[in-house]
Formats: structure tokens, sequence, C-alpha cells
């Protein structure tokens, strides 16, 4: 009688104890679980919904799609919802991470989504989450509704952070137009400026050859942003300047000792600055591509007016010197654009900049110019 009552006992005791792991199960999941729900498939500007449910100690949301984030939300009573409209079509591995209020991860879910249609290029919008979301709305920025069109154009660039969180690259903004130069487009582009640089040349005696290969290199043969949007061949800047005649090159890397606003930073390393606050990424506005060569040659090289701020028209003087006494076009220009860089025309010094200009130069055979 007593074995029976102990086996009931065990049995009992058993049970009792199943039912209570169970029930600590239920409650460690709600505590760290994270689930999401999202359409399988859109399209390119197309509006998706993530709906979250999350586990109590999960404070924030990382939602991640490929190797860029989507942002940051907030959770409210174990619920978070964001909307997104992607900008180029490919299948997107998702990535949802849960972080309590220490930082810490406590939950990881994995998706994926196909995004089909045409790309939409050079803008991607960012939906507000609607008015009872839960949003972050401090510590995170709010880029929502956000656009970034370029100026009209046929041309597209690949974009930057600001244009486009998860593909988008900084460095983007001093890559040319997708596709372009073509080897007809470079020598196209050569022939287009040279008559402008012989003459200028010519007239002040500084070589030709140098305006043209500066030209080219400084734009991608006319195909740099700035080039497209500024007939700004050389990235001649207007720092605090007249910002009516200047082109905003959105997404730059700060140049301004690093007091740039930021307003996003992804985990590997991508920026979205607060561009209505910087001064560093604005570059004059030329109203042809002659009146930006005569502003290199005039106001850069021979120091007419004062309006840029080195003097470099001692250096004029000394390749006019030079070629006087008759040494070689070639090795003149080479002095010519070496004494530039290294006065601080660019920060990469002398040597450096000569090299890469005077092999543009030897490429097209532009010393015949000077």
């Amino acid at each position: 009688m007593n074995k029976k009552l102990f086996r009931g006992g065990m049995i009992s005791a058993l049970c009792l104890l199943g039912i209570a792991l169970l029930a600590f199960s239920y409650q460690k999941l709600k505590k760290i679980g994270l689930s999401v729900e999202y359409v399988p498939t859109a399209t390119v500007g197309e509006e998706v919904k993530f709906l979250f449910s999350a586990g109590d100690n999960i404070q924030r949301i990382k939602i991640f799609s490929d190797k860029g984030s989507l942002g940051t939300i907030k959770t409210s009573q174990n619920k978070a919802e964001l909307s997104f409209a992607f900008g180029f079509p490919s299948v997107k591995k998702l990535r949802f991470v849960g972080i309590s209020a220490t930082n810490d991860t406590v939950s990881v879910a994995y998706g994926e989504i196909a995004v089909t249609g045409k790309s939409l290029g050079n803008v991607v919008v960012i939906q507000n989450p609607p008015s009872n979301s839960s949003a972050s709305t401090s510590g995170e920025p709010d880029i929502s509704k956000a656009s970034y069109p370029l100026p009209t154009t046929n041309l597209r660039f690949n974009p930057t952070p600001a244009e486009d969180p998860f593909l988008g690259r900084n460095q983007n903004v001093y890559g040319t137009a997708i596709g372009h130069p073509t080897q007809d487009e470079a020598r196209a582009f050569l022939a287009d400026i040279k008559p402008i640089a012989i003459e200028l040349g010519q007239k002040y005696q500084v070589p030709a050859s140098v305006i043209m290969a500066m030209a080219a290199m400084e734009s991608g043969y006319g195909y740099s942003r700035n080039a497209v949007f500024a007939n700004n061949f050389f990235g001649i800047k207007q720092w605090w300047g007249n910002e009516s005649n200047a082109y905003q090159l959105k997404g730059q890397p700060d140049e301004y000792e690093g007091k740039v606003p930021i307003l996003k930073k992804s985990d590997d390393g991508q920026i979205i600055y607060d561009e209505s606050r910087r001064p560093d990424n604005w570059y004059r506005r030329f109203g042809s591509r002659r009146e930006c060569i005569e502003f290199l040659v005039e106001e850069v090289f021979m120091h007419k007016t004062g309006a840029w701020k080195r003097d470099y028209s001692d250096i004029a003087k000394y390749y006019r010197g030079q070629i006087a006494s008759g040494v070689e076009k070639y090795s003149a220009a080479y002095t010519f654009i070496y004494s530039v860089g290294e006065r601080g025309y660019t920060h990469k010094g002398g040597k450096f900049y000569a090299d890469r200009i005077m092999k543009v130069v030897d490429r097209y055979g532009l010393i015949e110019n000077d």
C-alpha cells in the first residue's frame, strides 16, 4: 500500500514538475521572444509593414537588410511597427535584432523578402510609422518621409546612404554616372574642351595639357555629380558662400574636421549627415564648361582677382620662364602641376597629383596642345 502511494506520489510530483517546466518555458519565451509578420513579396516603392511581437525585456528592435540598417524602433506593450519602401529590386536577406534596456542583444530573428520591379535609381523613400506606433523619437535619427531626388537628368549614380539606407555608400558621391564614361565619351569630352584649354593656355602661358587632364581626371570626363549638376570639373568649393550659386554634394564624407552633425551611422560605417548644417560640401556652380575652365586658369592659376584663396601665379610665372629657356614641354608641365599640388591644391601632395595628371596627358597625347 505504501509502495503504491509512493509510486502515485512520484507520478504526481513528475506531473507537477512538468507543468512547472512548461510554465517556466512559456514565461521565458514571453520574456525573450521576438516574432515579425510581413508580406513575402513586394514591388519597388511599395510600402512594406513589419509588425513585431516582442518579449518583455526587448526595448528596441534593429532591422537590417543585407548589410545595411533599415532603422531602429522602440517597443510599446510588446508591440512595434515599421513601414519601409525598398528602392532596388532583389531578394533581401532580413535580420531583426531585439535589444534590451541595457543594450544587450537578447533575441534575433531572420527572414527574407523578394522585391521586384524597376529600380528607383537615386530615390528611396522611408515612410513614417503610423501615429500610434512606438517608433523611436530620441536616440535614433528620424529620416521619415525623406526623399533625395537629384536634379533632372537621364543619368543615374550609385546611391549615397541618404538615397538608399541599405545599399548606399558615402564614397559613391565621388563616382561617375553608372555606365559612364565610355572610351568614346572620354575622347569626346577632351575634344570639346580642347579649344578652350588651348586658347587660355596661350593667353596666360600655362600648359593646356594640364588643364585638359585636370578636367578629365577630376570630373570623370564630365560624368561626376559636380560636373553634371554644376559644370564644376575641378572640385572647386564654395565655403560659407552664396549657396544660390553653388551645388551641395550631399552624402560627401566629412571634410570639416569631424564637425558635421550625424543623423545616422550604420554598423558598417556609412553615414547620413545633417546636410542643412554643413559648410564643407558646397561646390561653385558654373554656367558652362568654358566658365569653369576660365575660373581655373584666371583665378586658381593666375590669381587674377583674388577669388581663390591661394596664389599660384608665381608657379605660372616659373613655367613661362622654363618654356622661354627651352625646357622640354613635358618636363615643364610636370613641374607646373607638381608645384600646384605641393602648394596645397590637393592634400595628397605634389608627386601623387602630378603623376596621376601626367598619366592622362600620356594616355591621350595631350602634351601636343602646349
